[in-house]
């Protein structure tokens, strides 16, 4: 069952407004028009909404102007980017490829850690070796960006 609407002016009415209507006559809350258990059950709200400027499939009490709803002044991102200035805005853009000394590090660790993985005494050579190498690729390329965030 659809909420009752004023068939005036086409305002949704709450429960508690619905039932003591059966008691009294009460005045509707937008437009002030008397309703009545009977006015409000055999009203026509169709009418009300179209001169309000609501549809019948809208969901949205029609007690708001849109134009009210709608102002552009209240912008929520508004001065959020204050305080960067464009070449700082730019440079977050940047595809700054790695150095070459990048490079030159990440093999490094790649390459102690390969010789320490193989010296140490393990059944498996290889393997040590291999798991020896990544683990001096990782420590030194985080190494070399914590170097770089330092300075």
């Amino acid at each position: 069952m659809p909420p009752k609407r004023c068939p005036e002016c086409g305002r949704f009415l709450s429960n508690e407004l619905v039932s003591r209507l059966a008691e009294e006559r009460l005045p509707c809350p937008r437009c002030e028009t008397p309703l009545s258990a009977d006015a409000v059950a055999g009203g026509d709200p169709s009418s009300g909404a179209a001169r309000s400027g609501g549809d019948d499939g809208s969901i949205r009490p029609p007690d708001l102007d849109p134009h009210d709803v709608r102002d552009d002044g209240d912008e929520v991102l508004a001065g959020w980017d204050v305080g960067a200035d464009a070449a700082e805005v730019a440079s977050w853009a940047d595809d700054r490829r790695p150095l070459p000394i990048d490079t030159i590090v990440v093999a490094l660790g790649m390459a102690i850690g390969a010789a320490a993985g193989a010296i140490l005494p393990e059944r498996r050579r290889v393997i040590g070796a291999m798991l020896g190498a990544v683990a001096g690729a990782v420590t030194a390329g985080a190494s070399r960006r914590l170097w770089e965030l330092r300075g």
